[in-house]
């Protein structure tokens, strides 16, 4: 009896041992998963936040390059006098200067005020940045031998000008019948609208 409740004592403690070991094994696998989940996690907020870092780089150096391109244009544009006043008066001997180069026959103009542009010209509206985009409409009546004159002559007064220049409509036709004698030789006329836009700073 002795010796059997002696075997039943060890076992107990064979078995209580069991117990914890299985209990620090078990332990040990729930630390060891745990610290497995942190680490994964720790890699995705890493690899998040290393995506993020440059994804912030890429959009930095796109708004690095847009204004770049702003400033590069903005100066084209400053070069070519469309910011600030409107030099008619620089329009007028152009046009004149171009009239007696390329010989036209006949060109009448007038010029409307100065107004900002409107919606079927800019569909963005007038407003540029800190700049107001503003147009004088042009009305021109020109009278000509075929339509490579009308064609050279806007690209003429395009190339010419300090403004920027959009043909809005331009109807061609023939001249009246007994129009092309001697002191009308051209036989086609044409009406042409013309926007002339330029900046102006905004105050």
């Amino acid at each position: 009896m002795k010796s059997e409740a002696s075997d039943l004592g060890r076992l107990k403690w064979a078995i209580a041992f069991l117990i914890i070991l299985s209990a620090c094994g078990g332990g040990a696998v729930w630390s060891t998963l745990q610290l497995q989940k942190a680490g994964e996690k720790a890699a995705r907020e890493a690899s998040a936040a290393r995506n993020d870092i440059r994804a912030r780089l890429a959009r930095a150096r796109d708004e690095q390059a847009e204004l770049r391109d702003k400033i590069t244009r903005f100066q084209a544009l400053r070069e070519r006098g469309l910011i600030g006043p409107e030099q008619r008066l620089d329009w007028v001997e152009t046009i004149a200067r171009i009239k007696a180069a390329r010989r036209i026959f006949r060109l009448d103009y007038d010029f409307a005020p100065q107004r900002p542009v409107d919606a079927s010209v800019l569909p963005g509206g007038p407003a540029a940045g800190g700049f107001d985009v503003m147009s004088s409409q042009m009305r021109m009546q020109v009278q000509f031998l075929h339509e490579g004159e009308l064609l050279a002559l806007i690209d003429d007064i395009r190339n010419s000008v300090r403004a920027m220049i959009q043909v809005r409509s331009c109807n061609l036709e023939r001249a009246p019948a007994g129009a092309g004698d001697r002191n009308n030789p051209a036989p086609l006329k044409a009406e042409c609208t013309l926007e002339w836009i330029t900046l102006r700073e905004r105050k």
